[in-house]
């Protein structure tokens, strides 16, 4: 008797949310400053054996020189605080020094900061071979704003306020299914496998202005 297979159901993939306050974050040293980890994927993983799948981080670059290579790695770079930096990328050169404007570059490819005046403040995210994602800095007001950025479905979404508490949600108080998260300056909300459908919203709960807020998506090829 020949056994008759059923087509398997594809499996469900759950979002998630997950808040990472700014206290649980690491902070690493290097030849030209400082770098903190917002966040990292697989969290087992490592940047000193450049095995991770993507990295979140903000780096402090107090002086000029070399970024380490990671040669499986595209890179996502953007000022966050100071007067910018000149960027050399093999042969070609760039300004680092709009928070607005993103440039993506090969990890494998040999990169060095000249500051302009003084020391800054930048935000990176790494991806590695298979990996797509992109990242933009938006002005943070008191008005309720949507995630709006161009994404595939099912992508992960992070949300970083370095200056300012923001406050974020999903869905309006009327549905049972509403979700609404509080975040200090300096904190990440991490929404994993987040449905095209769902588009957070978010705002700063304080009058202050003039600062912006970094939205970043991820998802495998």
């Amino acid at each position: 008797m020949n056994k008759v297979l059923m087509p398997q159901q594809p499996q469900r993939i759950e979002p998630n949310a997950q808040i990472i306050r700014r206290a649980q974050m690491s902070i690493s040293n290097w030849a030209g400053g400082s770098t903190l980890q917002l966040a990292i994927y697989p969290a087992q993983s490592s940047v000193a054996a450049q095995d991770f799948l993507w990295r979140f981080s903000s780096a402090t670059v107090e002086q000029s020189g070399a970024f380490t290579q990671f040669a499986a790695h595209q890179r996502l770079l953007a000022l966050r605080q100071g007067a910018g930096f000149t960027l050399q990328v093999d042969n070609h050169q760039a300004q680092v020094d709009n928070p607005y404007h993103c440039l993506r570059f090969a990890g494998k490819s040999h990169s060095s900061a000249q500051l302009n005046n003084g020391a800054v403040t930048d935000i990176n995210l790494m991806l590695a071979a298979g990996y797509q994602g992109n990242m933009q800095a938006v002005p943070l007001g008191s008005d309720w704003q949507p995630f709006m950025m161009p994404r595939p479905e099912h992508s992960t979404l992070l949300l970083w306020s370095d200056e300012l508490a923001l406050e974020v949600r999903q869905g309006s108080a009327a549905h049972s299914d509403a979700q609404s998260w509080l975040l200090q300056p300096g904190d990440l909300l991490l929404l994993e496998h987040w449905p095209l459908a769902q588009r957070p919203e978010f705002r700063s709960p304080t009058n202050q202005t003039g600062s912006s807020l970094v939205l970043a998506w991820i998802k495998m090829l």
